[in-house]
C-alpha cells in the first residue's frame, strides 16, 4: 500500500563533519576547474547541492561557530574601532 511506501527512500544517514567538509571541498574543487576551463559555463543547476546532506552538515559546522555580531573580530587595544555596544 501506499501507507508503507518509505519517504525519501534514496536519502541516506548524516555523514560526519570531516567526511562532509571533503564531499564539499570536492565539489568546489571540481565546479572551480570547470568554470577555470570554460569561462562562458553555467551553472543552472546547483540547486540539488543545496539539499545535500554533506553540504548541509558542512554549513552548519561553519554556522554553528559563527559569533555573528556579538564578535566584531577586534580586541580592547588591538587599535580597531570599537564596535561593542554602547562603545564609542
Amino acid at each position: 500500500m501506499s501507507e508503507d511506501a518509505l519517504v525519501n527512500t534514496g536519502a541516506v544517514e548524516w555523514p560526519h563533519p570531516d567526511a562532509a567538509y571533503f564531499a564539499v571541498r570536492r565539489m568546489q574543487i571540481k565546479l572551480h576547474r570547470w568554470a577555470g576551463e570554460d569561462s562562458s559555463r553555467r551553472f543552472g543547476d546547483l540547486y540539488n547541492l543545496v539539499y545535500d546532506p554533506a553540504f548541509l552538515v558542512h554549513a552548519w559546522e561553519r554556522v554553528a561557530g559563527n559569533t555573528g555580531a556579538t564578535d566584531t573580530g577586534h580586541r580592547p587595544g588591538d587599535g580597531g574601532p570599537d564596535r561593542s555596544p554602547g562603545g564609542g
